[in-house]
């Protein structure tokens, strides 16, 4: 058996040994196809094996008494964007120094120690990194624009939801109020002064979007999507105008004001919408 990638050994090895993903096609497949290879299902078995006896060892250990505290103090450090106490990096060194010495020192407990010390190190570790991490796990959560603009276009595609269908534009804006759902406290006068139809709080993804259908003289139905600009990736910068294109079939217009995006989506013509959003 050569290391070459081989896309069914990997299925296999991805799967759960538990059998919670025999359900799955891929993986129903991957062993239909490898079923009569006797060499790779004696490699599977052999991984398994070494991973449960790895578990049994891990499980055996215990840990420093402190550990869960480290671990929340330093998550919430990074939460807060905090810089980590700046005796940490010494703290890793001296726990891996320690547990070498001790390994030289008393080989008779190293093993013991080396598991004991690997954990409080790695504690430390985790601590020392999650601050710097913390930025850059904080950018990659954000949703790309894109991303959000292509799923508002599938919802009115398919057909939207308004939890609240009211004409009254206090109303509309006492409920989205109550729902605790974003709304910019500016929207263009045009666009502002036309009549309503209802409103609904979406969660995309884990990102609150707030919908008022609004309603043209001709009947037709402009929605605008209100969210956070926090949790964009590459939101519209505040000083620029609206930017209105055509996407999937849609006319779009796409604008930021104080820490809202708005994304309004429309089968008008992307001269209608460039005179609302003017």
């Amino acid at each position: 058996m050569n290391d070459e990638h081989d896309p069914i050994r990997d299925q296999l090895r991805a799967a759960r040994p538990s059998g919670q993903d025999d359900a799955d096609p891929d993986v129903r497949a991957a062993r239909e196809a490898s079923a009569a290879d006797a060499e790779l299902q004696e490699m599977l078995r052999r991984e398994r094996e070494a991973d449960a006896a790895i578990g049994r060892a891990l499980r055996s250990v215990e840990p420093p008494a402190d550990l869960e505290a480290r671990l929340l103090t330093a998550m919430r450090a990074a939460r807060a964007q905090i810089t980590p106490p700046p005796d940490l990096e010494a703290q890793v060194i001296e726990a891996v120094r320690t547990n070498r010495d001790r390994e030289t020192l008393a080989p008779e407990v190293a093993s013991h120690w080396s598991r004991r010390q690997w954990f409080g190190a790695a504690a430390a570790a985790i601590a020392a990194v999650c601050a710097g991490g913390a930025l850059w796990w904080q950018r990659q959560s954000r949703m790309p624009m894109a991303f959000l603009t292509a799923r508002l276009t599938t919802i009115a595609s398919e057909g939207v939801t308004l939890s609240l269908m009211s004409m009254d534009k206090q109303a509309i804006a006492a409920w989205l109020r109550t729902a605790g759902a974003p709304r910019s406290a500016h929207l263009f006068p045009k666009l502002d002064a036309l009549g309503r139809k209802g409103c609904h709080l979406y969660d995309i993804d884990g990102h609150p979007v707030s919908l008022e259908c609004l309603v043209l003289a001709n009947m037709s139905v402009v929605h605008c999507f209100t969210t956070p600009s926090s949790g964009l990736r590459d939101a519209p910068p505040t000083s620029r105008p609206a930017s209105v294109r055509t996407e999937d079939g849609f006319t779009v217009a796409s604008w930021s004001h104080a820490d809202q995006t708005i994304v309004l989506v429309s089968e008008e013509s992307a001269a209608i919408v460039q005179a609302l959003v003017s």
